[in-house]
């Protein structure tokens, strides 16, 4: 980073000092006698040339030089170093770097602040106006799958396992996404308002048709002393699992996220190369990021059609992530008239508030635990617990832009967030479902990525 600022400033100063020894007066200049009480420098004088320059000194005042008077926009500009009344200096010039100095009667002209300087969408105007910016537009995400945790098989051909949490992962699937903002007049920075949300539900069932033996549940040998009674007698779990006519598993997953950030509108760094310029500015913030997953897996003997009769069977696991905290990031801007490409990241390290719900039940009521020698003996399985974590949350967002009009731009791109330290459903399912301490303390040690495309529009004003 020191060498990437040290370079335009070396290079900076050199021009800075080059110019001062070009354009310092000296002892050559003559004073012009243009206007009275106003001090300007003529032309030095210069050697004579074979096409017959003069080698006279240039004054205004001189009569027969007449044919030198200042062209109307000269004279505006020798109005404007005196400082007369009314007069209108010309405009800012761009810097070397490529960035632009604010014309600020853009802003109060209501004018984009894409278009400060009256030029081109995005090579000409790196300072913003004081403007409001809106965004809105669709997602499409997905995200990877936790190592899967079979759940039925075929008792006739136990390899055969005929149903895992992944036959119910997410699909990819539709969210929305607005984000509002401001220009801070007069700087490089703004600051934004970001939310995005995500839903999905998914289903898949298995029957005991055409399998080799009965429709059974891995999960059997964990149910140790877990038990339910239908309304007739009190059986083990595996009574409701084993030997079922469907299995059904349903899951679900959540994503909402919000940001409040302060970016630089990309000016820390800027090169500029013909009708190309790149561009890099910083982000700070803070975030709150949300996912919640729920999983239930539905057992029944009888028919195969859940009804509601005593003899289903569920078992139901929801877990929620509520992550928060402060993130910075880096911008990258690479424009070439009215296209620009970005790419933007973030990081932060967040507390995450976990919580998890655990329950086996049916319409008949709980399931509980009936073993005299266990601890929980009588107790229902409908357990809850909650901790806290530190988590890490990395996102990376790559984005195509276009500006159709001058207050209106569409795009498109790519982004994937990646969190650290997170609970998930099916790492709930304990291995023996007595031990209520080991399901209470909430097993959060895993990772999730979601990614995905997205697309919508932005309005200045």
């Amino acid at each position: 980073m020191k060498t990437i600022l040290t370079v335009p400033g070396v290079l900076a100063g050199l021009l800075s000092a080059t110019s001062l020894f070009a354009q310092a007066p000296g002892d050559n200049y003559q004073l012009s006698a243009y206007r009275p009480g106003a001090t300007y420098y003529a032309e030095p004088a210069a050697p004579a040339k074979l096409w017959g320059q003069p080698t006279s000194n240039v004054s205004y005042s001189n009569k027969q030089d007449a044919g030198l008077e200042p062209i109307p926009s000269d004279k505006a500009y020798l109005d404007a170093l005196e400082g007369k009344p009314g007069a209108v200096a010309p405009p800012a010039m761009p810097s070397l770097d490529g960035a632009a100095t604010l014309d600020s009667s853009c802003c109060n002209n209501g004018a984009s602040n894409y278009d400060c300087l009256g030029g081109d969408v995005y090579g000409d105007c790196c300072v913003p106006c004081s403007q409001w910016f809106a965004y809105g537009g669709g997602l499409i995400m997905n995200r990877d799958l936790e190592k899967e945790v079979w759940l039925s098989n075929d008792s006739g051909d136990y390899a055969r396992q005929v149903m895992g949490t992944h036959d119910a992962g997410m699909d990819w699937t539709g969210g929305y996404e607005v984000r509002l903002g401001k220009y801070f007049a007069g700087s490089g920075w703004a600051w934004e308002g970001r939310f995005w949300a995500l839903r999905d539900s998914t289903e898949f069932s298995v029957t005991n048709a055409g399998l080799v033996g009965q429709l059974d549940t891995p999960l059997d040998v964990n149910f140790q002393g877990l038990s339910y009674n239908n309304g007739t007698a009190l059986q083990n779990a595996t009574a409701y699992f084993d030997n079922a006519m469907i299995h059904r598993l349903r899951r679900s997953s959540d994503f909402y996220n919000l940001e409040v950030n302060v970016f630089q509108n990309p000016n820390m760094y800027a090169y500029t190369s013909g009708q190309s310029s790149f561009s890099i500015g910083v982000l700070g913030g803070i975030r709150y990021f949300r996912f919640t997953e729920a999983m239930s897996f539905s057992s029944d003997t009888v028919d195969t059609v859940f009804d509601g009769n005593p003899n289903e069977i569920n078992y139901d696991i929801n877990v929620a992530n509520n992550l928060i905290g402060p993130q910075i990031g880096f911008l990258g801007n690479l424009n070439h008239g009215a296209w620009n490409f970005q790419l933007g990241t973030k990081m932060g390290v967040f507390g995450n508030a976990v919580s998890q719900h655990s329950q086996v039940y049916g319409s008949a009521g709980n399931a509980i635990i009936d073993n005299a020698l266990s601890p929980n003996n009588g107790r229902e399985f409908d357990i809850s617990g909650s901790r806290g974590r530190v988590s890490l949350l990395g996102e990376i967002d790559a984005s195509v832009n276009y500006r159709m009009f001058q207050n209106f731009t569409v795009t498109a791109g790519y982004r994937a967030v990646a969190v650290s330290g997170i609970a998930l459903s099916a790492d709930q399912i304990p291995q023996n479902f007595e031990d209520f301490a080991i399901i209470e303390h909430t097993q959060a040690s895993s990772d999730l990525i979601l990614h995905g495309a997205y697309f919508g529009g932005q309005l200045v004003w």
